[in-house]
């Protein structure tokens, strides 16, 4: 048989699917957040409090837990490609249609509506690259892939608030109104193309050589035959039960709520400074650009590590101590965006190793239902961060003491999950990746 070269196999499918599925999220990502900065006008204009507006944001996370496992287990049965395809049409769809909102009531059933929509878009991609990259070199990939998130946040910040004031008045509708527009329309488009461009399986991949496409194959066949779980819905199904996941998702939660609630409310903190609107996407920007060299970085050096615990938990310490001396330096500006953006690094430099977790204690169906069950209960915690943000900061006049609460909830998950280190002693050793 032809000499396989490993790395070289994995150099090539990351470049043939990784910038589409990081282009992908980017978009995901801004259409479910772009209300934080819709906030600076359209809280107004329709009549939303910071408690009412809190809960909206969230409502998105509440809507799409129940969603998120049947959602991947139609993946598994309709293929990535069609069903991934399907997600993004709809809730492209559902963003433009937030452009027509009149009040609270309407505004809490659009955002219910783009979490049903967009359910399953998140673990369904981790559960795709799955199939394409061996365990080695899983959690790099992810950080490839994951690195679209502080890309977006970074990206969408300063677009947003373009479109905020370049568009208002346009036609004579708000910028709030624009910016669901023009922020709606890509998701559209790119469901048609990913229709075209995404492939389910190696075996399909013409791209890459008979000899290739064995190997990969074979790698992740016997990768599969570690895991302690079999294949089947019912099998799977007892795989959201297992301690090990109800851990991982417990830390889902608690991280979920200190990034959410400051990634939803940070546009309005940075508000209260005094800067210009231009000013604040870009001060937005600041600490997820940091965060993306930070996860990139971090996700390098965890690459390949049998115990990822401390990849995990070290950065998230590091972010819930960096909120709350936030919480307290909120009355100088400079120092407060500092200790943001030290939080944004530990919250985003943890993800890649978290999202790797489930895959080295599952496998097949297995896999896809972990991934899609911590999902969707640890975005619960994409609700109460925000909503509790909103509750605190009406009922205090300040946003001191919510910024110390998601500090808290941040330190806590990363303790709880030291509680995994057993699992990881009783593992059997990985499969080595030889060439053939």
């Amino acid at each position: 048989m032809p000499h396989v070269q490993p790395a070289q196999v994995i150099r090539k499918i990351s470049r043939r699917i990784i910038p589409f599925l990081f282009l992908l999220y980017i978009v995901s990502y801004i259409d479910r957040t772009n209300v934080s900065f819709a906030a600076l006008q359209m809280n107004q204009d329709i009549g939303l409090t910071p408690a009412m507006f809190g809960v909206g944001a969230g409502l998105f996370f509440i809507a799409m837990c129940p969603f998120e496992v049947p959602s991947n287990l139609m993946m598994v049965r309709f293929g990535a490609r069609l069903w991934l395809t399907r997600i993004m049409l709809v809730w492209g769809v559902v963003t433009l249609c937030t452009s027509m909102i009149v009040g609270p009531k309407s505004f809490y059933v659009m955002r219910l509506l783009l979490g049903i929509s967009e359910a399953g878009f998140f673990p369904g991609v981790l559960y795709y690259l799955s199939f394409w990259f061996p365990a080695e070199y899983r959690t790099r990939i992810i950080a490839r892939f994951m690195i679209s998130l502080p890309v977006a946040a970074a990206v969408g910040a300063p677009i947003s608030s373009f479109i905020l004031q370049a568009f208002n008045g346009v036609a004579g509708l708000p910028g709030w109104r624009w910016l669901f527009l023009v922020e709606g329309a890509p998701a559209v488009l790119l469901g048609f193309v990913a229709y075209r461009l995404l492939i389910d399986r190696p075996a399909q991949a013409r791209w890459l050589s008979t000899d290739e496409r064995d190997w990969l194959t074979g790698t992740l066949d016997a990768e599969a035959k570690l895991s302690t779980h079999k294949d089947g819905l019912r099998a799977a199904l007892v795989t959201m039960l297992d301690w090990r996941t109800l851990l991982v998702t417990f830390t889902g939660v608690c991280f979920v709520i200190g990034f959410y609630g400051t990634g939803f409310w940070l546009p309005q903190i940075i508000k209260t400074f005094h800067v210009p609107t231009l000013e604040i996407g870009l001060l937005t920007a600041l600490p997820n650009l940091l965060g993306a060299i930070a996860m990139l970085g971090w996700g390098q050096l965890s690459r390949g590590r049998s115990t990822p615990l401390r990849y995990v938990v070290l950065p998230l310490l590091l972010a819930g101590a960096a909120l709350l001396m936030a919480a307290h330096l909120l009355q100088t500006p400079v120092l407060a965006m500092v200790a943001f953006c030290v939080a944004m690094i530990g919250l985003y430099a943890c993800m890649p190793a978290y999202w790797a977790l489930p895959s080295f204690f599952f496998g097949g169906a297995s896999t896809a239902v972990a991934l899609a069950f911590i999902n969707a209960v640890s975005n619960l915690g994409g609700f109460f961060g925000p909503a509790l943000m909103g509750w605190l900061t009406g009922t205090t006049h300040s946003f001191a003491l919510a910024t110390a609460m998601l500090g808290g909830f941040v330190i806590v998950g990363a303790l709880a999950l030291l509680g995994l280190a057993p699992a990881f002693a009783h593992r059997p050793a990985p499969v080595a990746l030889h060439s053939s």
